[in-house]
């Protein structure tokens, strides 16, 4: 500060809010921008008029008690009850319609008496920190200052950070002054009061209990401090034991995409998620995962594909996705917001446009259609996943999401799409062709997921019907097995020949990838025998990088087979036949040549075998068996060939 210009009772209130929350008075000095002599004098027995009157100031604006509901003051009243007022009244924020739904979400899920899970994804810039972080927690602690809660982040000296700004909140000693350009754009106002003025101190006197990684705050009853466990915490992924049961766990933005870029590292983070993150809510908690989306293998994905059926139903876990599960069948709650809306644009593009769910643009200020049209047009998957919090862009995909469900794209062509909503599992489409070749494909591995797939293949119409899907753990003896005991075979192999020859239709082939480890199933002599049997021909499929990357041959051909629908997935409601389905729709609309999209390509795998296959293995019928003749030798009833 100057010499000569006095401080002012405002800049001395700062100065004194940051003296209590522990700060030393070289650097309290340095925040304020006051001399560090001032502030000593200050503190001494030469204290300037302006620091005693701060000091009145503060001590009046402050309750010595913590004031029951009906002894706050009505605009205090209505601040407890709405956070919208909460928000603006206390930190002169204007909150959006997107932020005051997930509230009433977050609230309703913290009502019920089960550990609740939730992810909740919106795009950069919309200030989901500002709000998951502070404002939240704030409301969250003035309706309850019993609870536990918890903000977590990627690193402990950023979740300290928050907790730290939290604590600063409710000690303030004068409300906080907006950014003019803010106030300009109709982003913030200035705050009216503090919330230790409306609703007494916050801050003890023990600063041991005043830490920025915890922190306690004054109860209103006579419980012991020492007795209470933290207010609010802070932790971080690489911190090490996570102590403590909490009611509300927050977790901000943990993934990091420049630290996970191995698929290593992707595993230990899960892990670490199911071992350490996930385990510490009280019963009738609330673990809130915000964040924006990064890539379709992310942490959030990995949460929100959590997913277990009924105990009555017959259906491993690992057996299916998600997307086409049930509500009830999920772990995790999802709020996503995108930042544009195309079902709902009319072209009203304006700043000061209605946001969501009135307008197309979720935040247009913030982040206006003029930002988001460069970034669509320049960087359609960063669009995408980042600002949509879609998985991954339809168009670097395998297969786009419309071409399965059928519609209307935005380019104006229509799909068909690729369910038979009325087919089960094993079951062919009426009226279907006497020439049918049913044939499955098989992508085993020693130790981890097999992919099997069952197809009927009409050669009239070029249809592939999926009979059968799975993906599950297996050994070979679960494929296929000889008992010397019962003189008969079993597995998965047996099984379905059986089932397909009740069709009228056996499996006349088995495709199975034969690289490396997988070479020991073709190998084993009971598996000759059952082929010959059965009248099953044994095709070994070898996978390297120059055909599965053919443009013409690859993984690639599968993708007009599915834009045009000529596969067929078995989608009959309440049966396994959508479950199973899933399991490869899930795939080829997320995987793509980079290998960045799917988490898994087992089932996509599975599929391209047999195409890749069809052709050697199925001679089309000669529907005109005439060969070529010259034209002298063409008879008076018989053209020419040419």
């Amino acid at each position: 500060m100057p010499s000569g210009k006095a401080i002012t009772i405002e800049l001395w209130a700062d100065y004194q809010a940051l003296r209590r929350q522990g700060i030393s008075m070289y650097e309290a000095s340095k925040k304020c921008n006051i001399s560090y002599h001032a502030c000593r004098d200050a503190e001494s027995d030469k204290a300037p008029r302006n620091y005693i009157a701060a000091q009145e100031a503060l001590g009046k604006s402050i309750q010595p008690q913590v004031p029951q509901y009906e002894g706050l003051p009505d605009e205090a009243q209505a601040a407890y009850d709405n956070i919208e007022i909460f928000a603006k009244r206390y930190f002169g924020i204007i909150l959006q319609p997107w932020q005051i739904e997930a509230t009433e979400r977050i609230m309703a899920l913290m009502e019920t008496e089960y550990e609740e899970y939730c992810v909740i994804n919106a795009p950069p810039g919309t200030g989901k920190s500002t709000f998951f972080a502070k404002v939240l927690p704030a409301w969250a602690t003035v309706r309850n200052r019993a609870i536990r809660g918890m903000i977590g982040s990627s690193t402990q000296r950023l979740a300290e950070w928050y907790c730290r700004r939290l604590r600063a909140e409710l000690d303030r000693a004068h409300p906080v002054k907006a950014e003019l350009n803010d106030v300009r754009l109709n982003l913030a106002i200035d705050a009216e009061a503090t919330l230790q003025e409306d609703f007494g101190m916050f801050k003890p006197d023990s600063s041991e209990i005043w830490r920025a990684e915890a922190f306690t705050v004054l109860q209103k009853d006579d419980t012991p401090l020492s007795q209470k466990e933290p207010t609010w915490s802070a932790f971080g992924m690489d911190s090490g034991f996570l102590g403590g049961r909490f009611d509300l766990v927050i977790w901000d933005d943990v993934y990091d995409p420049r630290k996970m870029r191995s698929a290593e590292a992707r595993e230990d983070m899960r892990r670490w998620w199911d071992e350490v993150a996930e385990t510490r809510l009280e019963p009738g908690g609330l673990l809130v995962l915000q964040g924006q989306r990064m890539s379709a293998d992310d942490i959030y994905r990995y949460a929100l594909d959590k997913v277990a059926p009924p105990d009555e139903m017959e259906l491993e876990e690992d057996e299916f996705e998600t997307e086409d599960a049930p509500e009830e069948w999920r772990k995790y709650h999802h709020l996503k917001y995108q930042a544009h809306h195309e079902e709902l644009c009319q072209g009203d593009h304006k700043p000061d446009a209605a946001p969501w769910p009135e307008g197309c643009l979720l935040y247009p200020r913030r982040l206006p259609w003029r930002r988001l049209r460069h970034v669509k047009a320049q960087t359609p998957d960063r669009f995408e996943v980042l600002y949509q919090q879609s998985d991954v862009n339809p168009s670097n995909v395998l297969v786009d999401p419309l071409w399965v469900s059928g519609g209307e794209g935005t380019d104006g062509v229509f799909h068909p799409g690729c369910w038979d909503e009325n087919r089960d599992l094993w079951e062919l489409p009426e009226n279907i062709s006497s020439e049918l070749h049913v044939m499955a494909s098989a992508d085993p591995s020693p130790s981890q997921f097999w992919a099997l797939q069952c197809w009927a293949y009409a050669p009239e119409t070029e249809f592939r019907y999926l009979l059968e899907s799975y993906r599950r753990k297996m050994d070979a003896p679960s494929f296929l097995d000889w008992s010397h005991e019962r003189q008969s075979f079993s597995g998965v192999a047996e099984d379905w020949w059986q089932i397909s020859n009740n069709l009228g239709h056996p499996i006349t082939h088995w495709i199975i990838e034969a690289n490396a480890a997988q070479k020991f199933i073709l190998q084993y002599d009971h598996f000759r025998r059952w082929a010959a049997l059965r009248n099953v021909q044994l095709v070994p499929h070898y996978t390297h990088s120059k055909n599965k990357g053919d443009p013409k041959y690859g993984v690639q051909m599968l993708a007009p087979l599915w834009r045009v629908g000529r596969v067929r997935l078995p989608g009959k409601q309440n049966t396994e036949a959508r479950p199973h389905s899933m399991l490869l729709v899930n795939e080829v609309t997320r995987w793509n040549p980079e290998g960045t999209g799917a988490r898994t390509d087992d089932c996509v795998m599975a599929q391209w075998f047999l195409e890749h296959n069809l052709e050697k293995l199925y001679i089309p019928t000669m529907i005109n068996n005439r060969q070529w003749r010259p034209s002298w030798m063409a008879g008076d009833d018989e053209p020419a060939l040419r």
